[in-house]
């Protein structure tokens, strides 16, 4: 007995709903249950094989390249099923190609009114109701030894991506201790002491003097904080009036040039109190801040 609606093929069209499913092929009252629509094609067309075995020889081809659905070999196929000895049926079709094909056979037959409906219905479950529920894998985390690096021969583009992808890698904003600086409102430093700084929680010194100092903390700035240091190169002019970071060659025109990562160079030719003063600036430039801590002798 018909549980769902029943699909007419005497119809000029066919309206196949995007959630239906076939529940029977109905060939001559006999209803026949099936799964799901290349079920119901093969048990459709066997059967019709069965009643007009001329006409769908007639339908048969044998050229792989053509797309009719029924060939006498399986060359090409996607989903082939056998219908007869050397006939082979291509069940890889939409609902709407398998009703259009079942009433070619009968206009071939010339049977004006089919004597085969297709009952179909509507699941109970929508689609992949049973399925799990799908998980998004968390993005891959990049290695800690895969960071961007920037490279003489890269472009203005490459380069500045390069510096984006740097960003995650800059330590949060932290508190960088340097011993020995001016403070404030002192025109020259007291030096005096084994010269240090600690950045990051990491120690580095001592130093014979505050050139060595300097340098060594532009380093670790230059890489830890390549983006906002690369950005500096050309820009600072200090109380000397004199430039104190450039990128490439322009270090020829520094008088004591240092070289930092990323093909940076750093001129170290200044007074004690102007380093202190440099030191300052490119501390702020990375979002840290300088604390003075004064040693007696």
């Amino acid at each position: 007995m018909p549980t769902g609606r029943i699909v007419d093929l005497a119809a000029k069209s066919q309206e196949i709903k995007e959630n239906e499913v076939p529940a029977a092929l109905i060939y001559f009252e006999e209803r026949v249950p099936v799964h799901d629509w290349q079920e119901l094609f093969f048990i459709a067309v066997k059967c019709l094989y069965a009643e007009f075995p001329d006409t769908i020889n007639s339908l048969c081809s044998t050229d792989p390249t053509r797309t009719l659905f029924l060939r006498t070999n399986t060359i090409g196929m996607v989903k082939p099923k056998k219908i007869a000895s050397i006939i082979y049926l291509e069940t890889n079709r939409t609902p709407q190609q398998i009703i259009k094909a079942i009433k070619l056979i009968f206009n071939r037959a010339d049977v004006r009114h089919p004597h085969m409906r297709i009952e179909v219905r509507e699941p109970l479950y929508p689609k992949n109701y049973f399925s799990p529920p799908r998980v998004e894998a968390p993005p891959p985390k990049r290695p800690r030894n895969q960071k961007p690096v920037l490279h003489l021969n890269q472009t203005i583009e490459e380069m500045l991506a390069t510096l984006d992808a740097m960003e995650p890698y800059t330590p949060e904003n932290t508190q960088v201790v340097l011993p020995h600086a001016e403070p404030y409102g002192k025109i020259e430093p007291q030096v005096f002491g084994n010269l240090f700084f600690v950045l990051e929680g990491e120690r580095h010194g001592p130093f014979d003097n505050e050139k060595n100092r300097y340098v060594a903390l532009m380093q670790c700035l230059a890489e830890l904080y390549p983006y906002q240091i690369l950005k500096e190169a050309g820009h600072h002019i200090n109380s000397m009036h004199r430039l104190t970071l450039m990128k490439g060659a322009s270090y020829l025109y520094f008088r004591e040039p240092v070289e930092l990562p990323n093909n940076l160079f750093l001129d170290k030719d200044f007074p004690d109190r102007v380093l202190v003063e440099n030191e300052r600036y490119y501390l702020a430039c990375c979002g840290l801040y300088f604390e003075s801590v004064m040693f007696g002798a």
